[in-house]
């Protein structure tokens, strides 16, 4: 049900945008821009090594998806390409479980907050000046911490963990110029972390749909 009121916000950002298409105006060709958005993300974590710790229990790590924060900097060459410097703030990726061991209860909260900086090449092959699909393709660093409490009846522990590694991102987009300097936009993308963290034993992954607006000069 979590997810069915998720993904009915992701539609309603997209239809709003869309909505706002009419009246669409050149785009600037040349120059640099900055933008803000909102991202929904979905996890799609590499949990096999941390699976394989739990089995046996009857248990999996089946993280939530979150909301986090999109800005963006970026130089357009041309109507055709432009170089674009990201930062992507996703907060609050939670996995809890409550179960019982030997008949005693037991709860666990495991929450993993993420940052990605990213350099991409932007590139749009088609002659549009006012409606812009591209591609992005490009790579990073990513920074992921974890925080994971364990409680039982009368006590408590917790431990935390964090790892900056590379990540790769490839997506696709598309820009609508409402001015020849104000654009609405929406992007859907892949974030992939190269390396485990050390303790909590899985990759990073999701799938993020951002919805913002940019400033071009």
């Amino acid at each position: 049900m979590q997810k069915r009121g998720t993904w009915s916000m992701v539609i309603g950002i997209v239809a709003a945008v869309l909505l706002m298409a009419p009246g669409l105006a050149p785009a600037a060709e040349i120059g640099p821009y900055i933008g803000i958005g909102g991202t929904f993300a979905k996890q799609d974590f590499d949990t096999g090594d941390l699976d394989r710790e739990l089995a046996g229990t009857g248990l999996s790590a089946d993280f939530d998806d979150t909301w986090g924060l999109n800005v963006k900097a970026g130089y357009k060459f041309n109507r055709y390409v432009a170089a674009e410097l990201a930062l992507d703030c996703l907060p609050n990726f939670k996995w809890s479980v409550a179960t019982r061991v030997g008949g005693t209860p037991l709860s666990g909260e495991l929450t993993v907050d993420v940052m990605a900086w990213t350099i991409s090449a932007k590139i749009s092959p088609f002659d549009s000046q006012k409606i812009k699909p591209y591609f992005v393709v490009g790579g990073g660093i990513m920074h992921a911490s974890a925080d994971a409490t364990v409680s039982i009846p009368g006590a408590s522990a917790s431990s935390s963990d964090d790892e900056t590694d590379l990540c790769g991102k490839i997506g696709l987009g598309v820009d609508f110029f409402v001015t020849d300097q104000v654009s609405l936009g929406l992007e859907g993308a892949y974030f992939a972390g190269f390396n485990d963290l050390d303790i909590i034993g899985f990759r990073p992954r999701f799938y993020t749909v951002t919805a913002g607006v940019a400033y071009h000069f």
